[in-house]
């Protein structure tokens, strides 16, 4: 079996120094970012939550049973209180109030329930990626902790949709 060794040593960070050309190589470079893009991706993430919101809506009319309905419930309505979270951020740090979203659910939704909870679950490991960068950003103290508490909703509504897939059948 063939192995790159370069390529395994970017994907796993065991070095940052390119062999073959001797240049240093920064492999996470896609994860630094500078305050004012976290403060920018603060201000995006509002209205992926809100579309998260909506898409779950969708999802809880196609759920099979109550029980499957109240878990992705709860994870539509952290979805709504990490808006808020973002929104107050996002104030404090620009002094600038972004509008209140007022769009309806006008999402097709495509696929059977499992499919649709796999694209849930694809969704939230994408939002863990971008709060971990913000949260490199974020000063000590609220600011810090309200970003971690949304990554790790996040990771736990990743582990519900988990779930939830497993048990689909």
């Amino acid at each position: 079996m063939y192995l790159d060794y370069n390529m395994y040593n970017q994907y796993y960070g065991m070095n940052d120094f390119n062999y073959r050309n001797s240049e240093p190589v920064n492999v996470y470079s896609d994860e630094i970012i500078t305050l004012n893009q976290a403060i920018e991706s603060i201000r995006k993430s509002v209205g992926n939550e809100r579309d998260d919101e909506l898409f779950y809506d969708t999802i809880i009319n196609e759920a099979p049973s109550e029980k499957e309905k109240n878990i992705i419930r709860s994870i539509r309505d952290d979805e709504k209180k990490h808006n808020q979270i973002l929104r107050q951020l996002y104030y404090n740090f620009t002094g600038q109030v972004i509008p209140p979203d007022t769009s309806v659910n006008n999402m097709e939704s495509k696929g059977n329930y499992k499919e649709l909870l796999e694209k849930a679950l694809f969704g939230e490991s994408d939002a863990m990626v971008r709060y971990r960068r913000i949260l490199s950003k974020m000063p000590s103290g609220n600011s810090y902790t309200l970003i971690m508490s949304i990554m790790t909703d996040e990771i736990k509504h990743a582990n519900k949709y988990n779930f939830l897939i497993s048990t689909t059948k």
